[in-house]
Parts: C-alpha cells; structure tokens; sequence
C-alpha cells in the first residue's frame, strides 16, 4: 500500500513539474505569439515557455537564441544556435547567429568553422561573407601571421555597437603576436617587420583622427606583478616605435596593460601561451 501511495506522489510530482509537450499545432500558434511580440522582455518570458513546450522545434530554439544575444546574454545564445543546428542541420541563419556569438567572445577560429557552414548552405548571404572575411583576417592575426594594411583598416571599420558583457569584445579590436626576446619588453626584427603594416594602416587617411587602444598582454609564465609590468613595458615599446617610425599623432595611440589577467585562450600549451603574448588594437568610441 506504501509503495502504491508513494508511485502516485511521484506521479503528481512529475505532472505538475512537467508539463505536458505541445502539439505540433500548438508549436506553430506559439510562434506566431512570439512573432507578433514587440516587446523583448515580453518575448523572452514566451520563448521560455515555448522552449519547454516545444523542446524540439529548431525555429523556437533560432528565436530563443537570437533573443538572448540581443540581451546580451551570450552562453544562453550559443547553447540555443547549437540546439537549432542540431535539430535542423539545414538552419543557415543559426549557423551564422553562432558565428557571431563566437566572434563576440573572441573566438575567431569557432566563428570561421560556423560562418561556413553556413554560407555552404546559403552561399550568396553577404553579410555572412562580409563576417566571414572579418573572421578569418582575426585569426590569421592572432596565430602569428603576417597581415596587410588593407586587412588591418577593414577590421578596424568595422561597425559594431559597444558590448558590455564580460568576456566580450567591446569594439573592433585585432590581436596580434608580436615576438618579443624572451622576458623583455624590447621589439625583435620579426616584430618590427610585424608592425610595418599596422604603422602604414594607422597613417591611412581611412583612419585619420581615429583612437586606439594599445593594450599588452602576457601569458600565465612568472608572477602576476612582473607580467602586469612587462606589459605595460611591451605595449609602451611597441606604440614608440610606430609613432618614431610612421606620421602617427601620438594622442591617437593610447597605452593600456592588463598581464595576465585577461588570456585570449587558456593556457594550456605552448601554442596557447604563445596567442596570450600579444598585444591588442582597439578602435575607441568618439
């Protein structure tokens, strides 16, 4: 008899918890509420409604996901995108929503893989190529490769509207490798010729009268003192050499450090320390 009563609490417990799954029907009136809401507070309570009714419907899932983003709630977003993609591997526009995810949070390598995938499906979507190509110039820079000046202005004219979540990027902003001698803030020969064409982009008449950010960063490798000092000290070097050597206005560079507080990756390996011993350009708003 006990066991009886305690199989129909149970039973209780998961009905009222749980609420039944929607029909397909039912799903598709659910979109449509969604569709006609204006308000995005009001949307996200009905998209939390429909994503536990309809918890197979890709379309709700894109919705759900393209919500959270404009709310800035970026790991929600990223989940959502790759739950459509799972249940509709054919969703072009979810595909892309997660390259954007990923290139606000700095992860150029992800944002490349998902931008293609989409535009595989949808090959003619400019935009998507447009941040395909923005995607991958970030890439090249942060692993230490060569970029041009063209590249340099085209990332830097980007529009983007300001993020203030943690662990966003909060305008356009480029990483670069530049190789310095081993625990010294003095520019090698490799990372002087690294710099030519950033000097050459900074006294383009494209980005004239415009600000930015120059900031050094560190690895994980020795104290948290010694490396906030050593970045400051990188950063300082590298700004010098482009006023000294290019027509650039000194106010238009201005010098930030952070050492080690802020990895682009985790550092877990040398190729991981190697992209977290970088400095960073980042346009400021005016």
């Amino acid at each position: 008899m006990k066991k009886i009563q305690l199989v129909a609490v149970i039973c209780i417990l998961i009905l009222t918890t749980c609420p039944a799954l929607a029909t397909e029907q039912e799903c598709s009136t659910l979109k449509n509420q969604i569709k006609k809401e204006r308000n995005l507070l009001k949307k996200r309570k009905l998209l939390d409604h429909a994503v536990a009714l309809c918890p197979r419907d890709a379309e709700i899932h894109y919705s759900y996901a393209y919500a959270a983003e404009r709310l800035r709630k970026y790991d929600k977003a990223q989940s959502h995108y790759l739950k459509s993609t799972e249940l509709d591997s054919n969703n072009a526009k979810a595909y892309f929503g997660l390259g954007d995810i990923y290139m606000v949070l700095g992860n150029a390598k992800s944002a490349i893989d998902s931008y293609q995938r989409g535009l595989a499906l949808v090959p003619q979507h400019k935009r998507a190529r447009s941040a395909l190509d923005l995607a991958q110039i970030k890439y090249k820079s942060e692993s230490g490769e060569q970029i041009t000046a063209a590249e340099f202005i085209q990332v830097m004219q980007e529009s983007k509207a300001e993020e203030t979540t943690q662990g966003a990027v909060d305008g356009p902003l480029l990483r670069i490798q530049i190789h310095f001698y081993s625990a010294s803030s003095q520019l090698s020969e490799q990372a002087m010729n690294q710099l030519v064409n950033v000097g050459k982009a900074l006294e383009n008449p494209a980005l004239s009268g415009k600000k930015f950010e120059l900031s050094g960063h560190t690895d994980d490798t020795g104290s948290p003192e010694a490396n906030l000092i050593l970045s400051k000290h990188r950063a300082e070097q590298v700004r010098q050499y482009l006023i000294e050597t290019f027509a650039i206005q000194p106010e238009a560079l201005i010098v930030a450090y952070y050492g080690d507080t802020r990895p682009a990756v985790l550092n877990i390996s040398t190729e991981s320390r190697a992209k977290n011993r970088r400095v960073e350009f980042k346009r400021l708003k005016q």
